[in-house]
């Protein structure tokens, strides 16, 4: 049971790019299941049955594999939840397109799903009535879902000026009056003052807070490594500044994790020990303890030993005879979490800017 002063955590996987193989999806939920974790939300960008294609019918296969990440969630004590992204719905709010959102949802029920996230985001905002679209839908939603919670993600999920540079400006007030229009039993979710966000402080969860009327769930773009940028990197490292926020701050706590799924063990671990002592918690200690804990044998040394490299000077600021040398060592080591290492430094996970629009 969740202590009422602690932060529920929860992994988001919602990454762009290619998303988590499925036998290390099913064995991160019964990892993050013993480190205290509350729920699990998936959410790949790149699955379009969730996106692009939300309106047709699951495939048998899709269907499967929805009930096997519902069935691990729950046996590892966990929620299971699923992010829909209903493309421009409001752009077409027809009685046929509310049916086909009504069976989305009961499908998703029916395949063991009981927390939705309903994501607006990476969708054009820039109309006047938008606040009010997304309340009445978000009603619907409420209304139709057959689970137990509902999770918004607004179209400017944080001030962030990046959002208007790409989506277009926000219409005045946007988040406070989509906060009023939505029931307080809706969750919504933010990710601090930026995008992805290095700091954020007690003082910036309190005005988001009387914004919205409630205090916010957060989504942390942390250790997120998808962008052209960020999958430069192996964000290792447990994360900072986020102690405070841990005790009753927020409704819940998502991480969105790496693109690399045993490697993302290491901060996942670590944010679970962050959450369950937020005050006594050091980052760096609880980063070495979560290597260990993770990660076997030579590899976790071997991790210890480069961790600078892959956290601070990634792929452009190692030489290519670092890379090697790097790469050789992890190679001769083996196992899942070096294999990982081997592949990014190959730049297997070289960002492909084709995956934002497929």
């Amino acid at each position: 049971m969740t202590q009422s002063w602690r932060t529920p955590l929860w992994l988001i996987e919602a990454f762009y790019g290619t998303p988590w193989p499925m036998e290390a999806r099913l064995a991160n939920y019964r990892l993050i299941g013993r480190w205290g974790y509350e729920g699990a939300i998936y959410a790949p960008k790149s699955d379009r049955s969730l996106r692009s294609e939300w309106q047709r019918d699951f495939t048998r296969e899709e269907n499967s594999q929805l009930e096997e990440m519902a069935a691990t969630a729950r046996e590892s004590g966990l929620e299971f939840g699923v992010g829909l992204s209903p493309l421009e719905i409001w752009e077409d709010w027809s009685r046929e397109n509310r049916a086909r959102l009504r069976s989305k949802l009961i499908s998703l029920h029916d395949r063991g799903c009981r927390v939705l996230s309903l994501l607006f985001d990476d969708m054009r905002g820039d109309r006047p009535q938008l606040a009010s679209f997304q309340g009445e839908i978000v009603a619907f939603v409420r209304d139709h879902w057959p689970g137990h919670r509902v999770i918004v993600c607004p179209t400017y999920y944080s001030d962030d000026p990046i959002l208007a540079s790409i989506f277009g400006e926000p219409p005045p007030r946007y988040l406070e009056e989509l906060s009023h229009r939505i029931a307080p039993d809706v969750g919504i979710f933010w990710t601090g003052p930026k995008v992805v966000s290095d700091a954020i402080g007690l003082d910036h969860i309190r005005e988001v807070t009387s914004r919205m009327g409630r205090q916010p769930f957060l989504w942390d773009n942390y250790p997120v490594n998808d962008g052209a940028r960020t999958s430069r990197y192996l964000f290792l490292k447990g994360v900072q500044g986020r102690g405070p926020l841990m005790s009753g701050q927020l409704v819940g706590y998502a991480a969105n994790p790496m693109v690399q799924p045993h490697l993302s063990q290491i901060p996942l671990h670590a944010l679970g020990r962050l959450a369950r002592d937020p005050v006594n918690s050091c980052a760096d200690a609880a980063f070495e303890d979560s290597v260990r804990a993770c990660v076997s044998g030579r590899a976790a040394g071997a991790i210890l030993a480069h961790v600078d490299d892959f956290c601070e000077r990634g792929l452009d600021l190692l030489s290519d005879r670092e890379q090697e040398l790097i790469a050789g060592a992890f190679r001769e080591i083996g196992g899942p979490h070096a294999s990982e290492v081997v592949a990014w430094l190959a730049n297997e996970y070289e960002f492909d800017p084709d995956c934002l629009t497929g």
